[in-house]
């Protein structure tokens, strides 16, 4: 069988498992190499690293087997040319972005990004002289209207934070490709398992590792995955700003991604069934889960999507603030904790959080109010998710 033919379980498994037995030790699990710097015995190995040989090291700002492991590992979930580790998320979106536009260059970006990437954009590539425009990013006439002789790409994310609204990637795709642009997505809240922007004509995927892709809330990392050209510009970009992750992140990341696809099923059926017990209590005002019927996505995501929606869901409650505040008081497992993608379920205010910068006026324009908050939804027993939140919401 042909690696393209096994399935994300098999290729979660056992994708860059080898690279440490290309080395010396073929320990049957991915060693931490915590060390900064490389050894040669040399002139000639020096010359081997500058041309290129993936199986030689110098320094870890460079790279590092522990990168080369979870690289090898993404690339082959997401299906792309080439993969980049970072320190971070928003290291991620940096290189992609920084590593690729100019002075002068434009970009397109929905206006329902999150709120850091926002601010990435709109504050610090706006002191280099790179303009972009926020758009309705499911208004594909507002995406062909905002394109300038400048613009450069498309960015987007398969499913928005928070209220899970989701791109329409292959038309997304289709309109950059027909006007020369590159197609930048985000696929943080799908994972590869369920979604892969690439084979639908995206450029480029971004992953903040420290989600689902590790997994356990334990490490920070991001990842980019796709055109092996763009890779190589970012990478460049990365080596020279420092956001290279260190080894035992990298590590942790590797190690947790080979249950992504088990974690996956859980937190979709999870989500799933959570979504539908919230939407009919008369404390709910509105649930928004792509997984619903009455989400406006609903039959985007059906057709994109595979084995799920994810464990991501938004819902609001009738009542505001202090309801919120009352609410996250009487749960008993769910956590108040600002990030997601866990394998514990938790709870976050938008509001207060992650588009704590947006005025009123935007934030009603994004239909989040002051009662809307997002919820992770992990792979504890169902039953015992959906009681939590019953008995919270029964008691307000």
């Amino acid at each position: 069988m042909s690696d393209s033919a096994q399935g994300p379980s098999t290729r979660a498994v056992h994708s860059g498992q080898d690279s440490d037995r290309r080395m010396v030790t073929r320990a049957k699990t991915q060693p931490i190499y915590q060390t900064s710097v490389f050894v040669y015995d040399s002139l000639e190995q020096v010359d081997d690293f500058l041309a290129g040989n993936p199986d030689n090291y110098m320094y870890t700002r460079l790279g590092n087997p522990n990168h080369s492991a979870v690289e090898e590992l993404l690339r082959d979930l997401e299906g792309g040319e080439d993969a980049l580790f970072s320190a971070s998320g928003m290291a991620a979106i940096a290189a992609a972005l920084l590593g690729r536009l100019s002075a002068g260059d434009h970009l397109i970006a929905s206006r329902e990004l999150y709120g850091t990437t926002q601010s990435l954009i709109e504050k610090e590539l706006a002191r280099f002289g790179i303009g972009a425009s926020l758009v309705d990013i499911a208004d594909l006439d507002a995406v062909r209207a905002a394109i300038t002789p400048r613009t450069r790409l498309i960015y987007t994310e398969t499913a928005s934070n928070p209220l899970v609204r989701v791109s329409d990637v292959p038309a997304l795709a289709a309109l950059a490709h027909a006007h020369g642009l590159k197609l930048l997505v985000d696929n943080t809240f799908l994972s590869p398992v369920l979604y892969q922007p690439l084979r639908d004509g995206a450029d480029l995927v971004i992953h903040s590792t420290t989600k689902y892709l590790n997994g356990h809330s334990d490490a920070t990392g991001g990842v980019l995955v796709g055109d092996a050209e763009w890779i190589a510009q970012a990478r460049r970009f990365q080596i020279n700003a420092g956001g290279s992750a260190s080894p035992f992140e990298s590590w942790l990341t590797f190690r947790g991604a080979k249950t992504l696809a088990l974690r996956m099923a859980a937190h979709s059926r999870n989500a799933q069934a959570l979504a539908e017990a919230l939407e009919g209590h008369p404390q709910v005002a509105r649930v928004h889960y792509p997984g619903l019927p009455s989400h406006p996505d609903h039959a985007l995501a059906r057709r994109l999507f595979r084995k799920g929606a994810s464990g991501m869901l938004a819902f609001t409650l009738k009542g505001g603030l202090d309801q919120v505040d009352r609410l996250i008081g009487l749960l008993q497992r769910a956590v108040f904790a600002p990030s997601l993608a866990g394998v514990a379920s938790s709870i976050t205010h938008p509001g207060k959080t992650s588009h704590r910068a947006l005025s009123a006026a935007a934030l009603a324009q994004l239909e989040i109010h002051d009662g809307t908050l997002r919820v992770s939804v992990g792979i504890e027993d169902s039953e015992d998710i959906i009681a939590d939140f019953l008995q919270a919401l029964d008691a307000l």
